[in-house]
């Protein structure tokens, strides 16, 4: 089934608003973070605006410098040449600009997005407005601007011009359509913590858009999509529009809530609630292992086949979850074993795979979890804990990282390109020089990594070529399998067959376009394919 199969195009034209313009590209509030803004193709682009001690409106959101600038004095006591000392000099850089040259860096623009100024107190307001009015892409209507902020400070705009497009805000409570209708308030920004689908209905109903701010991950961004607003504040402007323009996947939404997972997929609730736990228990791998003592690290079978009290902690703490979600679900472990059992559910679960790298402290482990049954996978995850980042599959629903959709392009080459492989504990499996050498040939770069899953589950995110394990397992690589086919991989076994779930020996997942190349490296031997 294709990886886009359930990701709907966007259900609504939802407004990119970059705050304090790419903030993620450049320091916030800068002629930079407008320009990247420009750049990141936002509809509109926040700012704030505060007064200097010579009367000068000042982008810049804090009532001092401290945060940002290091200097321990309020804006409003600085003037405007001591505020644009501060910072560093040339092009678009990072010093504090003025409300009219961010005018003048947008009016340079073919088609500028919308400007929207936030003021706190109705000073700052009047400053703005008075500096805006002046600027000739403001009168000739070629740059748009809107205002937003305190009550105080929108009630100051209105009062100075019945023709300003006005924001107005939800902070909570009874919401007061009266007060907004009575100003003149086009959208209400609702902060996203405060957001939901009833409120959301209410103020549509109420004859208002729909903002919300500040959203920041995927996840939040496609549920608010999801639920109808129309515009979204944020510091990653480019993953929004990517979400706004080429689809969201409803896995994105499997943080939020079960039961609406499972209706917007038109599925049974129990697959909304095996992806919900799964992705609830990739959240809590990441953080404790971030943070827990390693304890005493033992072996196993041999020196290199080492164990941590991380390793225990979090099987146990993954079992307990599923045993009292799922009484009758299997669970098979890495650490504590365990066996499928025909017909029910079987969890597969690696708590870290890559235990010698964390106990080396290299930050390259990952927490697999795969739910199958009868050998057929159904819901996979793989938490990486020092990147904190969340993969997430659902069997004909796609694959997501973090919230964003997967997809893998189109590699056609290898050259340039890395392929990812894994050791044998700490040997070379049978073969693994011969078949590096050959990758080499082809100008695509070996490496070496250490977690199997990671292995699998980078390919599907679009970092690797290809990846390959010597001996397949599914508690160690079953998750990173299931991602990587659900992102548009081929899944290969040795003897050059689709299957997720082979009985044994190698597996290789790859890129579409370098299956066959990839796959005459590794059995040059086998010309049949």
């Amino acid at each position: 089934m294709s990886a886009n199969a359930g990701v709907p195009e966007p259900t609504t034209a939802v407004r990119v608003i970059a705050h304090r313009g790419d903030s993620e590209a450049a320091r916030e509030n800068t002629l930079a973070a407008v320009a990247a803004a420009v750049e990141a193709q936002a509809t509109g682009i926040e700012i704030d605006v505060r007064t200097s001690a010579d009367g000068v409106g000042m982008v810049i959101h804090d009532p001092t410098t401290l945060r940002l600038w290091g200097r321990a004095e309020p804006v409003a006591a600085q003037t405007a040449a001591s505020l644009q000392g501060l910072g560093t000099a040339g092009g678009r850089g990072t010093r504090i600009p003025t409300l009219t040259q961010v005018l003048d860096l947008l009016a340079e623009q073919e088609t500028p997005p919308r400007l929207v100024i936030d003021s706190v107190t109705e000073q700052d307001a009047i400053t703005g407005w008075t500096e805006a009015r002046r600027h000739p892409a403001v009168k000739d209507a070629r740059l748009q601007v809107e205002w937003s902020g305190t009550t105080e400070a929108v009630r100051a705009i209105r009062e100075l011009d019945d023709r300003a497009i006005i924001q107005g805000g939800h902070e909570g409570g009874e919401f007061d359509a009266a007060l907004w209708h009575q100003l003149g308030a086009r959208l209400i920004n609702i902060e996203f913590c405060q957001l939901t689908p009833s409120l959301i209905e209410q103020v549509h109903a109420a004859g208002f858009e729909v903002g919300t701010w500040t959203v920041n991950s995927a996840e939040e961004m496609s549920w608010a999509i999801d639920a109808g607003v129309d515009a979204i504040t944020t510091d990653r402007p480019r993953l929004l529009h990517a979400l706004a323009t080429k689809g969201y996947s409803p896995l994105a939404m499997a943080w939020a809530d079960p039961a609406q997972l499972a209706a917007r997929l038109g599925l049974g609730e129990d697959l909304g609630r095996w992806l919900w736990v799964a992705r609830d228990l990739a959240d809590w791998a990441i953080h404790y292992t971030r943070t827990a003592r390693l304890g005493d690290i033992e072996s196993k079978a041999h020196g290199a086949d080492v164990v941590t009290a991380v390793d225990k902690a979090v099987e146990e703490h993954v079992r307990a979850v599923i045993a009292a979600e799922f009484p009758d679900h299997v669970v098979v472990g890495e650490e504590f074993g365990g066996e499928a059992v025909e017909g029910r559910p079987t969890w597969y679960l690696d708590p870290v795979d890559g235990t010698t790298n964390l106990a080396n402290t290299l930050p390259w482990t990952s927490m697999s979890l795969a739910l199958a049954i009868d050998g057929q996978p159904v819901v996979a995850v793989v938490a990486q804990p020092w990147t904190e980042e969340v993969y997430l599959a659902a069997r004909g629903l796609g694959a997501t990282l973090n919230g964003r959709p997967l997809e893998l392009g189109g590699v056609t080459s290898l050259e340039g390109k890395v392929f990812l492989t894994e050791l044998a504990a700490h040997e070379f499996w049978d073969g693994q020089v011969e078949f590096m050498e050959r990758l080499g040939e082809s100008f695509c770069t070996s490496r070496v990594m250490g977690s199997g899953t990671l292995t699998m589950a980078r390919v599907a995110s679009g970092d690797a070529a290809g990846g390959l394990v010597h001996h397949f397992h599914p508690i160690d690589h079953l998750a990173g399998v299931l991602i990587a086919h659900e992102a548009g991989a081929r899944v290969l076994n040795e003897d050059g067959d689709d299957n997720l779930f082979p009985s044994g020996g190698g597996m290789m997942v790859c890129a579409p376009g370098v299956a066959e190349k990839l796959w005459r490296i590794w059995k040059p031997e086998m010309q049949q394919y």
